[in-house]
């Protein structure tokens, strides 16, 4: 994956930890839904990249429990 799509979805991660925090899980859930958009883009381009993003973000989800 390209460095500019690395950043994207570190962005996005950061932004979905952050609504999380702030108890916006409204803000979240669409923020989580882009990170699995793009891990789904690079896996069929045999990427890898946005998949640890998606991975952070479950482990985020499943320390709210």
């Amino acid at each position: 994956m390209d460095r500019r799509a690395d950043k994207l979805e570190e962005n996005i991660l950061t932004l979905f930890k952050q609504a999380c925090r702030q108890g916006r899980l409204d803000v979240a859930e669409h923020l989580l839904r882009a990170l699995e958009a793009s891990s789904e883009k690079g896996s069929r381009a045999g990427l890898s990249g946005g998949r640890e993003a998606l991975i952070n973000a479950y482990r985020t989800v499943a320390k709210l429990r």
